[in-house]
């Protein structure tokens, strides 16, 4: 399964002009810190989702879906310490949920500090893939950005220390809790088919923006909301079929689908293509993304 995460990621990243920062593949769900460089974020998800659900179907011998219907939780991160933070959220997963006591201790597929800058070929899978797909992939975890000022040796260090402080924080409240972690054996010997006894978390939505200055998250919501009204303006003008409609700029699905006009980026326009390779984006399945 690792194989497989690894080559649909590598394929999917590929396909899309995806960068990947930091994910995790936990036993039901993925957790995802990528640069969506060309916004085709939902072709990369779609891509990998369902490449790693057809595979993981039939070696379960499995004929219903694996993910969550829903869309995956989505949160745009609007500056370097939101970027930050969820970086190391996302590595601490499985030593938050008490599976391993170290997030490098996780067996399942995963992006660390250590593998940044660094190109791997990525094998394609034998035993399902067949010879139309690419034999090797080559795929590189990019460093975050941000950090123009530091060498790869010393973010990579910087992130290492930070994962560690949150490892340290988790142990003392397992201890205080009176709990043990699984452990990677325990982990390993899970039925694949089994179901977590905790209750599902049922009408939250992951937030759209996240960003440790709230003035910035305010704008960004101001911008997106002024970028969907005018949206729904020109589209309504367009399905009267008027003439010289011009969308603003960040449309995306309709302009790659239909002959239409959309306005060059503007710095000082009211949405969110102006600053659009500013963001970083966080994805997941399932409602575990915050």
């Amino acid at each position: 399964m690792n194989a497989i995460a690894a080559y649909e990621f590598a394929r999917s990243a590929e396909r899309s002009d995806v960068e990947m920062y930091a994910g995790v593949v936990m036993s039901n769900h993925v957790h995802l810190v990528v640069h969506d460089k060309q916004a085709r974020r939902s072709d990369f998800m779609r891509d990998a989702m369902s490449g790693i659900s057809s595979v993981r179907n039939k070696v379960l011998d499995h004929h219903d879906s694996l993910w969550n219907r829903s869309q995956y939780g989505d949160t745009v991160l609007l500056d370097r310490e939101a970027l930050e933070n969820h970086i190391v959220y996302v590595l601490l997963n499985p030593v938050k949920a008490g599976l391993v006591e170290r997030a490098k201790d996780w067996p399942g597929f995963k992006i660390m500090p250590a593998d940044w800058e660094k190109t791997v070929s990525v094998p394609r899978p034998e035993s399902h893939f067949g010879d139309d797909q690419p034999e090797t992939i080559a795929f590189t975890p990019r460093r975050p950005p941000g950090y123009d000022d530091m060498t790869l040796d010393e973010v990579v260090a910087h992130f290492e220390k930070l994962v560690k402080k949150g490892e340290k924080k988790i142990h003392r409240e397992m201890a205080r809790q009176n709990r043990t972690f699984l452990g990677v054996e325990g982990v390993l010997a899970t039925d694949p088919l089994s179901s977590p006894n905790t209750p599902a978390r049922r009408g939250e939505a992951a937030p759209r923006f996240a960003a440790c200055d709230p003035a910035l998250e305010e704008e960004a919501q101001v911008r997106e909301k002024a970028f969907r009204d005018a949206y729904a303006r020109e589209r309504k003008r367009w399905l009267e079929g008027k003439k010289r409609c011009v969308f603003p700029c960040g449309t995306l699905w309709l302009r790659r689908n239909a002959p239409i006009t959309c306005r060059e980026g503007d710095p000082s326009e009211a949405g969110l293509a102006a600053n659009f390779q500013n963001y970083q984006v966080r994805g997941g399945r399932g409602r575990e993304v915050a």
